[in-house]
């Protein structure tokens, strides 16, 4: 079976085990299974990264993977990959450049993405600037995605992960860190043609590419806000993909 499925944060924690083996198991044999470095390529630790992921999907998952620097070859091979966290725009902006994104739908059309944190974020329509806003403080604003999602599911959205995200403690870090003064102004800026999806910390939504439905799991929900209505799903709800449609 073929999978895309996005994760707010906790890829590789022990609550996300399971989804990643019924991912796996159900995508079938010869996965040639590898880990894009892609979104913290830019990092200085990005090889102790590199191998704290690869010992997490051997050890905890029971599944060997290798790490890929956007290896067009690799893709090639490849019936499962995995991405993570790091920076939505550099993501967006190598992917783009290297033409990953193609080649992330060619994967699709035989296998399995599992795309997490900034990885997750960069396939959307609409990208959010995490990094840009909140720590060097432009204003709020959205670049173009490659749009994988829409591609592969129809669902046309701006992906935001950390979407619970309360790590300010004495200020609003929800929405990735934006907060809440900054997502109504996104909100606005974003087209009337485009929803947000939502997700929370330690959750995720499996797409089944193959019949069409979608499974929610972790801690938290899912959230699916238009213009007009807003809807959540949470772990362990299976819903249509036509759900997450506007």
């Amino acid at each position: 079976m073929r999978f895309l499925a996005l994760m707010g944060s906790g890829e590789n924690s022990p609550i996300m085990v399971t989804p990643h083996q019924k991912i796996i198991k159900a995508t079938g044999k010869d996965l040639n299974p590898i880990n894009l470095s892609t979104p913290y390529g830019f990092q200085e630790n990005k090889d102790e990264l590199s191998a704290k992921i690869e010992k997490y999907f051997e050890v905890n998952v029971g599944t060997k993977i290798t790490t890929s620097e956007d290896n067009e070859a690799d893709l090639a091979r490849a019936n499962w990959v995995f991405a993570g966290p790091g920076s939505p725009t550099y993501t967006l902006r190598n992917w783009q450049s290297s033409g990953t994104h193609n080649a992330l739908q060619k994967v699709l059309d035989r296998g399995s993405v599992v795309l997490a944190s900034a990885a997750a974020m960069s396939i959307g329509a609409k990208v959010m600037p995490v990094y840009e806003m909140y720590k060097v403080g432009d204003d709020p604003y959205w670049i173009d995605g490659i749009n994988l999602l829409e591609s592969a599911t129809g669902i046309r959205a701006a992906v935001i992960a950390h979407y619970n995200n309360a790590q300010g403690g004495t200020h609003d870090t929800r929405f990735c860190f934006a907060g809440e003064k900054r997502m109504k102004v996104l909100e606005e800026l974003l087209p009337a043609d485009t929803a947000i999806l939502g997700i929370d910390e330690h959750t995720g939504i499996a797409f089944n590419l193959e019949d069409g439905s979608a499974e929610v799991f972790g801690k938290g929900v899912i959230t699916f806000k238009t213009k007009s209505e807003t809807k959540t799903f949470a772990g362990k709800e299976t819903l249509s993909i036509g759900d997450l449609r506007i």
